[in-house]
């Protein structure tokens, strides 16, 4: 038995394996940006998901990042997706998991204003030198103990062959 939206008693099956959907919800919260650049809250995110029409305690919201609450109703699952502007299907598939965490990633750039500062400065230079510029970047990464290219980067593999 588990404890559902209201905080009473719920003998539901899960829609969503328990662990996974736990770790998955962390995740989010640690990777997707507010509108400040900096992760949301419990809080931030059960009055996004209640604005939006998905009733959603903070209480509730903690149960479920932790693992307490295992069965969330497939409601509040399209609440929380619609608080954090992902699809659904990231708590459900693999596939859409994975597309999900690389909208997060460029959500995550386009919220550096370093990193759009430094794209603006790229355009209008000329391929090879922007090949330069590229190859700096791969070298700073190194000497920061970073892989040369950040994970799934769109192209990556393209571009060093």
């Amino acid at each position: 038995m588990t404890v559902n939206e209201t905080g009473t008693a719920d003998s539901r099956p899960a829609d969503v394996e328990p662990g996974l959907f736990a770790r998955r919800l962390e995740e989010l919260f640690r990777t997707v940006p507010g509108p400040n650049g900096r992760a949301y809250s419990a809080k931030a995110i059960a009055q996004r998901s209640t604005a939006r029409g998905f009733r959603l305690g903070e209480s509730y919201l903690s149960q479920l990042r932790s693992g307490k609450a295992k069965s969330p109703s497939f409601r509040t699952v399209e609440g929380i997706a619609a608080a954090f502007g992902v699809d659904v299907h990231y708590f459900l598939e693999d596939g859409a998991a994975q597309r999900t965490r690389t909208e997060i990633d460029k959500l995550r750039m386009q919220a550096d204003t370093d990193i759009q500062l430094a794209a603006f400065r790229l355009a209008g230079l000329s391929s090879d030198k922007v090949s330069v510029v590229n190859e700096l970047i791969k070298v700073l990464r190194k000497q920061q103990g970073l892989p040369q290219d950040p994970p799934d980067i769109p192209g990556a593999d393209q571009a060093a062959k």
